[in-house]
């Protein structure tokens, strides 16, 4: 065999070679796949007493290879057997030929592998690249789990300004919730964190080196008050800095809330439950994003040529609270687009005040401003975007996941509720 067949065939082996004494054809072209067949031999050692070894016949195995021509390679590899016997040796020790190709007792060659570690780049499902490479899902696991032993993180060092955010991680973590570590600097992950809970973020940090946590110079987190305590704990030169998504995020959640409120309290059908419900994208858009200019044919409004400002008004003239709410969310929107902290503090102590005693989600959120005021404060134009953009990621593959799972469910047993009938 040459080094052009070799190369073709992905095999590094200096001693695996075609075996064409046992066959006229070695490498066999089927309708559905292609076997090669190999043999394995060469002079071995006895790791007790350092004899040359006797040879003591073959063992075929069967191996997953490179694929040719689309179609899936198995190598089916004549491997000699050694054997050292007791008259020469203190026991009888018996040995296999290993390939280099191949790892001990794995039936999977390296560079298949190798192909999967490559192909992870891509935005594709396991399920997917185990198909592509005629493999099962549970293989690409486990080569993305020895990744890990490649990716360590360095102990010695952290970078100035570091962000972390939780995200759901399911039962691949024991807390189901995991954390993401990331450089805002030059937008790269740093380390992915099993468990979000204090304990377990108070062990993982420690391991990095004293002098490295006394660098970090800013930790951008959200406002969930555990993270601050850990923080000064763990990085006491550090500022700790909210990212304004975070508050935006608690106003949007509040906002709505109280939409849904004013809808129940009209009765589901209703005219301004249908508008409310119909428009919901309408009012948590940014006032200064609005069409003002732009005519629409409006259902909900008797097919009425009007503009996004326009339905606004008729929208807010349903309810005076809706309307306060709807001014407490835009201002508070606007307060931190201009990252005033002129501003975002004499809006938090004048409005925190006035909210009406149903709108707790706007009395809770304002409270919250104000107690982690300094933190608030801190807002630079540096944000979590990309850590934002990997978490939503990491949340929509897990919501793919559970809608997919969910519909095989479903098509099984609406396929057994088919069959039963038939085989009886």
């Amino acid at each position: 065999m040459n080094n052009s067949i070799k190369t073709i065939l992905g095999i590094k082996d200096p001693y695996l070679k075609l075996d064409e004494k046992n066959f006229d054809n070695p490498i066999e072209d089927q309708p559905n796949q292609i076997i090669v067949h190999l043999i394995q031999t060469y002079p071995m050692h006895c790791p007790k007493c350092g004899h040359l070894m006797c040879k003591n016949g073959y063992k075929t195995v069967n191996c997953l290879g490179p694929e040719l021509h689309f179609k899936p390679t198995i190598w089916s590899i004549k491997k000699q057997k050694y054997i050292c016997k007791a008259s020469s040796c203190p026991e009888v020790v018996t040995k296999l030929a290993a390939v280099e190709d191949i790892h001990y007792r794995n039936h999977i060659s390296l560079a298949i592998k190798q192909r999967a570690m490559m192909l992870l780049t891509k935005n594709e499902s396991q399920s997917d690249l185990a198909k592509e490479l005629n493999v099962s899902d549970w293989t690409i696991r486990r080569v993305i789990t020895n990744l890990d032993q490649f990716f360590k993180p360095n102990y010695h060092w952290l970078p100035r300004h570091i962000a972390f955010d939780d995200f759901k991680s399911g039962r691949f973590a024991p807390s189901g919730m995991s954390m993401i570590l990331m450089n805002i600097e030059n937008k790269r992950t740093l380390d992915i964190i099993l468990s979000r809970k204090n304990s377990y973020l108070r062990k993982y940090f420690l391991r990095y080196d004293r002098s490295a946590r006394l660098a970090v110079q800013i930790v951008t987190v959200d406002l969930y008050t555990p993270y601050r305590h850990l923080i000064h704990e763990l990085f006491p030169h550090a500022l700790i800095i909210a990212d304004h998504f975070h508050i935006v995020a608690q106003a949007y959640r509040a906002f709505n809330k109280i939409r849904i409120q004013v809808m129940n309290r009209a009765g589901a059908g209703t005219h301004k439950w249908r508008a409310l419900k119909h428009f919901w994208k309408l009012l948590l858009t940014p006032a200064n994003e609005l069409k003002y200019d732009n005519y629409w044919s409006r259902r909900n409004f008797s097919y009425a040529q009007l503009t996004d400002v326009e339905v606004i008004h008729r929208l807010l003239s349903f309810d005076n609270e809706l309307k306060r709410a709807y001014e407490y969310y835009q201002n508070l929107i606007l307060v931190i687009a201009h990252r005033s902290k002129k501003e975002l503090k004499t809006y938090s102590r004048l409005n925190g005040r006035s909210f009406p005693k149903h709108c707790k989600k706007f009395s809770v959120l304002f409270a919250d401003i104000n107690k982690k005021f300094t933190i608030v404060l801190n807002m630079v134009p540096i944000q979590m975007v990309p850590l934002k953009e990997l978490t939503i990621k990491l949340k929509l593959l897990n919501e793919l996941l559970m809608a997919f799972v969910i519909s095989l469910i479903s098509e099984l047993e609406s396929s057994l509720h088919y069959q039963i009938p038939t085989l009886q």
